[in-house]
């Protein structure tokens, strides 16, 4: 029986140096919480969640470094290749409309901004009629504003753009 080994896929060590410098980011500020004066001081957690993360990384990126790369097909790139295997267009579309949905909520609002985002991510999704996607959005959005507006009173942004 013939032993296959897993290759290095494209991108895979960066990933692994960006799971380090994030457990480090986390360490750091579960010591910046409070200093770790005592093992029960609120940023024990975090910091040893931080220290975890980074000797995994650690352990992933030496693990990594020892395999052969990924075969990558003539006219492609590392880096082309990695985007292609790892972001599927329906994903990134979606992480680009959240980024522009956490961008609009400070000057438009909770309704303005959610509502654009419930219309373009169902419109775009489910690539259905405009007017059903209108109504699917703005039934959408009535029931969460009756739901934590009016039933749980929460306050919800309401942009500085209509103030």
């Amino acid at each position: 029986m013939e032993e296959t080994t897993r290759r290095r896929q494209p991108g895979e060590t960066v990933f692994g140096y960006l799971l380090l410098l994030f457990g480090l980011f986390v360490a750091t500020e579960g010591y910046r919480i409070d200093g770790l004066y005592s093992p029960s001081a609120a940023g024990m957690f975090p910091a040893l969640a931080g220290g975890v993360m980074a000797l995994s990384a650690l352990a992933i990126i030496r693990r990594t470094h020892r395999m052969k790369p990924a075969h990558i097909p003539e006219g492609s790139g590392t880096a082309r290749e990695f985007l292609r295997r790892t972001t599927p267009t329906d994903v990134a579309v979606m992480a680009l409309l959240m980024l522009g949905y956490m961008l609009a909520l400070e000057p438009f609002g909770f309704p303005v901004a959610s509502f654009v985002f419930l219309f373009l991510a169902i419109f775009y999704l489910h690539r259905g009629s405009l007017l059903a996607t209108l109504l699917i959005s703005a039934g959408t959005l009535a029931a969460v504003y009756l739901v934590f507006r009016v039933l749980f009173t929460v306050v919800l942004p309401t942009g500085w753009l209509f103030r």
